[in-house]
């Protein structure tokens, strides 16, 4: 792990910390070598470091191509590993940079639901996830991020913000489903029912 990363990632702990409380979950989870996809709820702007500082493996993860708009933010956020692709439109050049990632060895942080819900309920999944996980030929380990939403103001609500790492959805269940937008859009609903049944059960 680069000492930048791990400083940057050091940080972020100490500050969840000491604010709010952290707890993570199911770390276990998470492969300790080898490419894989971490397939988290998207609540807030602060889930990506969050998650960066609940993992103790170095974690790339995609970001709007927007936030790279901004020379000096976007090259810090490129030196934490952000990946830049687009939203509104099929980014084959950013899905390439991120199969290439995975099939480095590395983690990719993925957030399923594409952007971040407003409210408590999940949105719905984009097959993204489902195309990534078996182009590159990795599992995906579904993940919750809890109370990260209203970071600052929620800071005397005693509630920790908390990370669950799921079961991993392994490659042999992965390649049941066929490589096309149906295969891709049901590996991708999986995803999502495993997260909701992570936040039934630390309810």
């Amino acid at each position: 792990m680069r000492w930048h990363y791990r400083s940057v990632r050091y940080l972020v702990y100490l500050i969840v910390k000491v604010l709010r409380g952290f707890r993570v979950e199911g770390k276990e989870n998470v492969p300790e070598k080898g490419g894989a996809i971490i397939a988290s709820n998207h609540k807030s702007y602060v889930d990506p470091p969050v998650v960066t500082a609940a993992i103790s493996r170095e974690l790339y993860f995609l970001a709007k191509r927007e936030l790279f708009g901004n020379k000096v933010f976007g090259w810090f956020i490129s030196s934490l590993n952000a990946v830049p692709i687009s939203r509104d439109k099929i980014d084959r050049k950013g899905l390439k940079g991120a199969i290439e990632i995975l099939n480095q060895g590395n983690l990719l942080l993925v957030f399923p639901e594409g952007t971040r819900s407003r409210k408590d309920d999940f949105l719905e999944p984009k097959l993204g996830v489902g195309k990534l996980a078996l182009e590159a030929g990795v599992p995906i380990v579904p993940t919750l991020v809890s109370n990260t939403r209203h970071f600052l103001k929620n800071i005397f609500t005693g509630r920790k913000v908390t990370v669950n790492f799921g079961e991993p959805l392994n490659l042999n269940y992965l390649q049941g489903f066929t490589e096309d937008k149906q295969g891709y859009q049901k590996i991708a609903n999986e995803v999502m029912s495993r997260i909701k049944n992570l936040r039934k059960k630390a309810n």
